[in-house]
């Protein structure tokens, strides 16, 4: 997947392009950032995608956008405190339902993904530890906590910190 950026006076907006090997689809999703974009995908097969993505790279230098500046990039842990040094079945439950709700609650909005949960040692003993740098913090804040809510994982559960 490939996502450019572009800051249009008080505003983000993204582009980003994948191609999907089930459905056999060149996807480009676009929008606003932080709110929900638009999607348009056509059939492809996987030896047009990588020329496709090429083109679609290049339309967009073309039109300002580029990778997110990392100095605009601020740093969030979702974290899933844990009872022992490895999950229960019910806490590997709820630490994969929290990371899907999560992820397309970002991706969606063109506010980052969240990385495949990891077991960390933390302070008060261990947790399952997600990442994701993001343009927008108070969006992406947002953006968790409603699908935190959303989910059935009670949300006292889940702690998000900077860094």
């Amino acid at each position: 997947m490939l996502t450019l950026y572009r800051r249009e006076e008080q505003t983000w907006t993204y582009r980003e392009a994948w191609f999907d090997e089930t459905a056999q689809e060149f996807v480009i999703h676009y929008g606003a950032l932080g709110t929900n974009g638009k999607i348009t995908a056509e059939k492809a097969g996987s030896e047009e995608a990588d020329q496709l993505l090429e083109s679609f790279q290049a339309q967009c230098r073309e039109d300002g956008f580029e990778e997110a500046p990392a100095e605009s990039l601020t740093e969030l842990r979702l974290i899933y405190p844990l009872k022992a040094r490895q999950p229960s079945s019910s806490e590997e439950r709820n630490v994969q339902t929290v990371h899907r709700e999560v992820l397309a609650a970002l991706a969606w909005r063109g506010l980052g993904a969240v990385s495949d949960p990891e077991v960390e040692t933390q302070e008060n003993g261990h947790a399952s530890v997600m990442r994701f740098s993001t343009l927008h913090q108070g969006k992406a804040r947002d953006a968790v906590k409603s699908a935190v809510r959303g989910s059935d994982v009670p949300a006292s559960k889940v702690e998000l910190r900077l860094g």
